[in-house]
């Protein structure tokens, strides 16, 4: 009776392992994170992340002593200006904004306060430049929509210029634009990741024929997709060890419409 009642625990602990794996239940508490930025000469080879310069929340805590956690970085530079847009969460807010820092070294960085809030969550403030214009694609899912902003006077006066999905709930949406592919990945609240693809920035975003790209700890955009001689490098959240644990390097390859995704590199 011992011998079954070890066995039947045993197998129910792996079970429970495997499960946690395709779908978390044991998730750490968000925050205190920090950003961190830098710069590395072998991409994707070697991100030498653990030697990356931190924005902390200490420092930003000197002007303004009600941050909890800061997130999400992504940085465009304009002419001779760094600007570092991330996910901002003040202790007395129900949800975080999107704040700024700014740099003309790309080492040392200044708050510049907030440039974009709304009445819902905002993170994964994805800014890129499109022809001639600065857009953001946030993490927006509070409002059931895939919302895009157009800046009036970068880096500032973010207003919602198109709504790309409606109706639903997605994480992290992360875009490539190119003159023969375009693309937009994001991630349901059961750790699918899908795929669509329209025409151009303002075309009809549809589903693409093959739309499950990929599930489980690893289904979550983790910043910006990059052209490589051999396809594109999607960044991916590794959240196996709880959120935020770490960064993986997957390969995107089309061919006649159809796409191969494969893992290229473990987290970071």
């Amino acid at each position: 009776m011992k011998k079954n009642l070890f066995f039947t625990c045993l197998f129910l602990l792996v079970l429970l392992i495997l499960i946690n794996y395709r779908t978390p239940i044991l998730k750490q508490n968000s925050g205190p994170w920090s950003i961190g930025f830098g710069k590395s000469t072998t991409f994707p080879d070697s991100i030498p992340v653990g030697t990356n310069t931190k924005y902390s929340l200490e420092q930003l805590k000197t002007s303004n002593d009600s941050t909890q956690f800061l997130a999400d970085p992504f940085f465009i530079k304009v002419k001779d200006t760094f600007y570092l847009f991330f996910e901002h969460k003040k202790i007395k807010k129900d949800h975080a904004e999107i704040g700024l820092l700014t740099s003309i070294d790309g080492k040392k960085y200044t708050y510049r306060g907030t440039v974009l809030k709304e009445k819902f969550h905002l993170s994964y403030p994805q800014v890129f430049e499109y022809k001639k214009n600065y857009y953001m694609i946030p993490e927006s899912q509070g409002s059931n929509q895939v919302l895009l902003y157009k800046a009036r006077r970068f880096p500032y006066d973010w207003k919602v210029c198109d709504t790309l999905l409606k109706n639903i709930k997605l994480k992290d949406p992360t875009v490539y634009l190119s003159d023969t592919l375009n693309i937009l990945l994001a991630t349901d609240d059961k750790l699918n990741m899908y795929m669509y693809q329209a025409d151009s920035l303002f075309g009809k975003w549809k589903l693409h024929k093959k739309p499950k790209v990929i599930m489980g700890s690893e289904s979550r955009c983790g910043g910006r997709i990059f052209a490589d001689h051999q396809g594109l490098i999607l960044p991916i959240q590794n959240s196996s060890n709880g959120y935020g644990f770490g960064v993986s390097l997957y390969l995107l390859s089309f061919k006649d419409g159809n796409y191969k995704i494969t893992r290229e590199n473990p987290f970071f």
